[in-house]
């Protein structure tokens, strides 16, 4: 039986180990922290469980392409999932309130009712919704051609309702910039209306749990806090790893599903690369890149949304990034992630790395910053729910620092390269065979289900040799 050695004990990572373990190979996964799922993670700070990962999930919808891989990986296994009758609520701190109905016949009787005079494109816009299918086994989708080649700024700018046009354009990940299509926005928004985009019950962690269970079961083994320090190559071929410790470990093939950069720089020296992939890392690119920063609150929220756009009186400042709405996830809705009485408050927030790596420098000005920023939060979540003055028991930053420190990613870019047609990562390097590379810096954009399709892409390629 041949063996492949996987780095990283992320969704990918799980999902190659999976499908390596179906297809007949011995799998072994190394991983630098105590517990699965990379990035797709939930900490716990006194008793409050704070999430770091999931906001929306895809391929829950049985008629999806990705609802037999998530089914094999065991993810239905669980609590379950919830799918909520919006996807969130844009308040203008004024009063006016624009909430995205999963169903788009509610959302677009909504729109209407917000703005009769932008009928014609509101209804262009639902029946682009309507008619979208993506990643459908059934129904095959129908595209606005229009809507394909349109910026999303500039199709805003259509509409006359000043509330709509701006509550539209915050509606979408806060890091979206300006020239994303349309398209961007049909392809959340039909998720929704086909009841395929859920909630994973319990939280990030729980999540990636599950596949970790299923890994085991199927026989895979997972040696947790071992650092991979560099991947032995004999005659430019992989046959191993070596450990922090000195130890090595040996197999047929070698797969990372680790950080792209220290991948190709660290773990292989820099030796694999041909132009386009030292490009890749020497350009400035512009990667998603953010801070999070979480209350726990002893008070039930759970009659509140579960997901706001606030629009702020003040703006605030992060480094050189203004920023004038705050995105605010609550998760008393989840009784697993929420204990009676009690409720957590999160929000993600732009900034650069390159600012919180300089401050780092100073740990005192480093702490002062997450303070001061902490201080500003507080002071928005007390005047937005005023139940929960006094309230508040436990504070938590984590920085695009914290999550290079704690999973290695570049420039804490928690989703890879950020543009649609950004190249990528190949799976197999220039000049060295039997390695192979999965994860968010293998496909662009990143998120769950890539990781999981990469992971179980290399196995395919694997079992094609």
């Amino acid at each position: 039986m041949k063996k492949i050695i996987i780095i990283g004990a992320g969704i990918s990572g799980l999902s190659a180990g999976c499908y390596g373990q179906m297809k007949g190979y011995e799998t072994e996964i190394f991983e630098l922290q105590g517990t699965v799922g990379g990035l797709c993670t939930t900490w716990n700070r006194k008793g409050y469980l704070i999430d770091g990962c999931i906001d929306w999930l895809i391929g829950i919808n049985p008629d999806n392409y990705l609802y037999d891989s998530w089914k094999e990986l065991g993810v239905f296994e669980g609590d379950g999932f919830i799918q909520h009758d919006y996807s969130m609520q844009v308040e203008d701190g004024l009063g006016k309130k624009l909430i995205l109905y999963s169903d788009i016949n509610k959302l677009e009787e909504h729109l209407l009712q917000l703005s009769p005079i932008d009928e014609p494109l509101i209804k262009e816009l639902s029946e682009a919704i309507r008619i979208s299918a993506f990643s459908s086994k059934t129904v095959k989708p129908v595209f606005n051609k229009k809507f394909a080649t349109m910026s999303l700024y500039d199709f805003l700018q259509q509409f006359k309702d000043r509330f709509l046009r701006e509550a539209l354009g915050v509606t979408l990940i806060p890091l979206q910039p300006k020239e994303y299509p349309v398209g961007t926005f049909i392809f959340r928004h039909s998720f929704y209306n086909r009841k395929d985009a859920s909630w994973s019950i319990g939280g990030s962690l729980a999540f990636a749990q599950r596949i970790e269970n299923k890994y085991k079961a199927l026989g895979g083994k997972i040696n947790y806090r071992v650092e991979v320090q560099e991947v032995i190559v004999k005659d430019n071929k992989a046959v191993g790893v070596r450990l922090a410790d000195g130890s090595e470990h040996y197999a047929d093939y070698v797969i990372s599903t680790i950080d792209g950069y220290k991948t190709v720089f660290d773990l292989l020296k820099g030796k694999y690369l041909n132009d386009e992939i030292k490009q890749l890392f020497n350009e400035e690119k512009d990667l998603p890149s953010s801070m999070q920063i979480s209350l726990g609150i002893h008070c039930d929220l759970s009659e509140e949304p579960h997901n706001i756009v606030l629009k702020l009186k003040e703006p605030f400042v992060v480094g050189d990034k203004i920023n004038s709405y705050l995105y605010l996830k609550q998760f008393s809705f989840d009784k697993l992630m929420c204990k009676p009485g009690k409720s957590v408050i999160t929000s993600i927030i732009e900034t650069d790395y390159e600012y919180w790596d300089d401050l780092h420098k100073d740990i005192y000005k480093y702490n002062l910053e997450k303070e001061r920023l902490c201080e500003i939060f507080i002071k928005i979540i007390e005047e937005r729910f005023p139940q929960v003055k006094g309230k508040i028991e436990v504070t938590d930053v984590a920085t695009p620092v914290t999550y290079n420190r704690y999973t290695g990613v570049w420039k804490g870019s928690y989703l890879g390269w950020w543009n649609m047609s950004a190249t990528t990562l190949p799976a197999v390097l220039p000049g060295l065979e039997n390695f192979y590379i999965a994860g968010q810096w293998a496909e662009a954009l990143g998120g769950l289900p890539i990781s999981m399709m990469t992971g179980k892409g290399v196995i395919t390629k694997i079992s094609e040799i």
